[in-house]
């Protein structure tokens, strides 16, 4: 099971993804920082999924993309700045580390918040 951690997490990435694409963004500014986030989100999935095989790349990319959605919090307002930091804070978080024996247990939350937070994107941007 945790040698598939890699493998899991790039289809949660790939279905939160899947979800904030399925949206129109708004207008004004709130349509340029839903189309940043989703291009960080979607920039996101291609290098976890090229990175699935090295852990330490998947890592790297989910810091990378909390650094992003943290950037962004910062030129949003309302519910979207509160989601864009949850996500932000979500994938700050996250850091695959197969010996860690909780690691399955931490995938699952992971997979609850960012499936959460990428739906109230899509809510916020549409």
């Amino acid at each position: 099971m945790l040698l598939n951690l890699p493998r899991h997490a790039v289809a949660v990435v790939a279905a939160a993804v899947l979800v904030s694409l399925t949206t129109g963004c708004g207008g004004g500014s709130t349509k340029a920082v839903c189309e940043d986030a989703l291009k960080a989100l979607q920039d996101y999935s291609t290098q976890a999924a090229a990175g699935a095989g090295n852990l330490e790349a998947f890592n790297t990319a989910a810091a990378d993309l909390a650094a992003k959605l943290k950037d962004l919090s910062g030129k949003a307002d309302g519910d979207l700045k509160a989601t864009l930091t949850d996500l932000s804070t979500t994938w700050g978080g996250f850091k695959i580390d197969v010996s860690d024996p909780a690691a399955a247990t931490q995938l699952t939350k992971f997979s609850t918040q960012a499936t959460d937070a990428t739906q109230r994107l899509a809510k916020n941007c549409s």
